[in-house]
């Protein structure tokens, strides 16, 4: 079929096309991928914060960011999963969600005691499996051995030993009451907490727990990341452990400190650095911290944390992990978060979330 244009409809024809170029420059010169009739590609990442509120009962939330600063509520803030139910570990505390070959696995807290953590996956962030109860600790320890709580569980993807890293923090009746004087008051029979992990491939069968990490006081809230350090070959790069020293702040506790280990963790963790936020440290000191979530995002890292006793989440942003500037003015969230984690998705898995309506 051949088409015939007198001069006019050329005229008209070319005008629409460079008004059309006109709208979408700015969207392309911000770094906009412009591609009409086409979903977004799965190397478009965007930055999740999985959170909870309140006490945890009401189950776990999500906000996306494009520039790790201002977040928007997913799923019209509601809760895109609830809590497991269990009797007597029905909460969804301290949320952590990786993203790994097609699939979302979370762990959280299902209690403010007990012996066990949840753990569940999905495909898209609104579908999710029947959450499974992790007991890490095998049942043949002694009572002395057997854990008080299990806090706040962290999930990462090895990309060494290929497999799932989960890491939490526990105390147990012997290391509260070993005369070390290293818990949280300094005193014998206190809370005394350490990081323990276990690993999974499958989300079904799990490794027995051991220990992860002892810098030589009660510590909380682990968080894991992985540094490539510009190499190709992941055995080349390192962990990077941000946690939280809960001892109490004249103990020199309530803030957030660095640790670093080889990718194959040959070599123990490194001692702790001095405190980068929270007491002690120059940025917010006169605000306890926890809670650390710590992310490469545009060439900076970015270390999100709660600052519970405030009210509000805290941002400091660094090139080198060693100076930090605070960035919490210009930190936008939907109300009220508490202890989240931050990952990274495919812009096209959040879009479910803005279109489907779903049910906590």
């Amino acid at each position: 079929m051949t088409i015939h244009t007198n001069r006019n409809s050329r005229i008209w024809i070319v005008s629409l096309f460079a008004l059309i170029a006109w709208v979408f420059a700015p969207m392309a010169a911000a770094g906009e991928s412009v591609v009409i009739g086409q979903p977004p590609a799965a190397s478009d990442k965007v930055l999740v914060l999985s959170f909870f509120r309140d006490n945890g009962q009401a189950g776990t939330f999500l906000a996306y960011s494009d520039d790790g600063l201002r977040f928007v509520a997913l799923n019209d803030d509601k809760p895109v999963f609830a809590p497991a139910p269990w009797p007597g570990q029905n909460l969804t505390r301290d949320p952590s969600i990786v993203y790994h070959d097609g699939l979302f696995h979370a762990v959280w807290t299902s209690n403010w005691n007990g012996n066990c953590f949840a753990y569940a996956t999905s495909k898209d962030l609104v579908r999710w499996s029947e959450p499974r109860k992790v007991q890490p600790f095998p049942s043949t320890l002694a009572a002395e051995d057997q854990p008080r709580n299990v806090w706040a569980p962290e999930i990462h993807w090895d990309p060494v030993a290929k497999n799932f890293l989960i890491i939490w923090s526990t105390t147990t009746e012997r290391k509260s009451r070993d005369g070390d004087a290293t818990s949280n008051d300094g005193k014998d029979g206190s809370l005394d907490h350490r990081a323990y992990c276990i690993r999974t491939t499958d989300g079904q069968s799990f490794s027995d727990a051991k220990l992860f990490f002892d810098p030589g006081y009660t510590c909380i809230d682990g968080q894991m990341v992985f540094d490539p350090q510009g190499k190709s070959d992941p055995a080349e790069g390192r962990w990077i452990l941000v946690f939280k020293n809960e001892k109490e702040v004249p103990l020199g506790g309530k803030n957030l400190r660095l640790s670093f280990a080889p990718a194959d963790f040959s070599a123990p963790w490194t001692p702790p650095t001095d405190p980068i936020a929270g007491p002690g440290s120059s940025i917010r000191p006169r605000e306890l911290a926890e809670g650390p979530t710590l992310i490469r995002w545009k060439d900076q890292w970015f270390l999100y944390w709660d600052a519970f006793a405030n009210g509000h989440y805290s941002l400091a942003v660094s090139s080198d992990l060693k100076t930090w500037t605070d960035r919490t003015a210009e930190l936008k969230l939907p109300p009220n978060p508490r202890h989240g984690t931050v990952f990274r998705t495919p812009r096209s898995a959040i879009g479910w979330l803005k279109t489907l309506d779903t049910k906590p």
